[in-house]
């Protein structure tokens, strides 16, 4: 079935980071193999946009709100390296704590450890995600290595998501209908527990997943204004 809607998915990676420095990050790595790419999900096409962001709270702050508003996303997907094991979905962002500085360097650090500006914005900000039921439709994919968490780490993946999940609630003083916003933790070590093929994998069927819903979404704000 061809597409008769389209979507447009913000896709992010990181660039490597720490010392010695590596040859990649895989978040990245993962990431990169969507670039370009129009991902079928029933009758909706989801069209990727995909960029590698540095692991830096000031470029970060630049960045994210620019992205968001590049275009009219109706999905927001970052991903970033996390701890082994398996893949996290990520439920909530935090604005306070960030004292490990970023790759720039000690000063590499928002000021106070905090996320400036977003007034409005709670401490801390849940995604819209219904992250159990995602990993039960990954699970269903035969995708068992994932799991939900509480705790995005308090440094510049956390902080990335606090900004985007920010900038998503600010589309609809916009006229827009806010984005499914997701943060991905993935494995660093190659192979653990999947190829960064399979992490793509994953994506896709992620956005697929987001794609029903937000259509829906989309739907209800044509419908009603919310």
């Amino acid at each position: 079935m061809a597409p008769t809607t389209t979507l447009h998915a913000l896709v992010t990676g990181f660039e490597p980071f720490g010392e010695p420095r590596p040859d990649d990050n895989r978040s990245w790595e993962a990431v990169r193999l969507l670039a370009g790419e129009t991902i079928a999900a029933g009758d909706v096409g989801v069209v990727c946009h995909c960029h590698r962001l540095p692991v830096s709270y000031g470029a970060v702050s630049e960045a994210m709100p620019r992205l968001h508003r590049s275009g009219d996303f109706g999905i927001a997907i970052h991903c970033g390296e996390g701890s082994s094991g398996a893949v996290r979905l990520e439920r909530l962002a935090h604005r306070a704590g960030y004292v490990r500085p970023g790759d720039q360097g000690p000063l590499d650090l928002p000021p106070g450890g905090r996320v400036p500006g977003y007034d409005s914005a709670a401490d801390e900000l849940v995604t819209d995600v219904d992250v159990d039921s995602l990993r039960r439709a990954l699970a269903a994919k035969c995708w068992a290595a994932v799991q939900v968490s509480m705790d995005a780490g308090r440094y510049v993946c956390d902080y990335t998501y606090f900004l985007s999940l920010a900038e998503g609630a600010l589309y609809p003083r916009r006229g827009r209908v806010a984005p499914a916003v997701l943060f991905v933790h993935v494995p660093p070590q190659a192979g653990d527990p999947y190829s960064e093929s399979q992490l793509a994998e994953i994506v896709r069927e992620i956005i697929r997943v987001l794609a029903r819903t937000q259509t829906q979404r989309q739907q209800r704000w044509c419908l009603t204004g919310e």
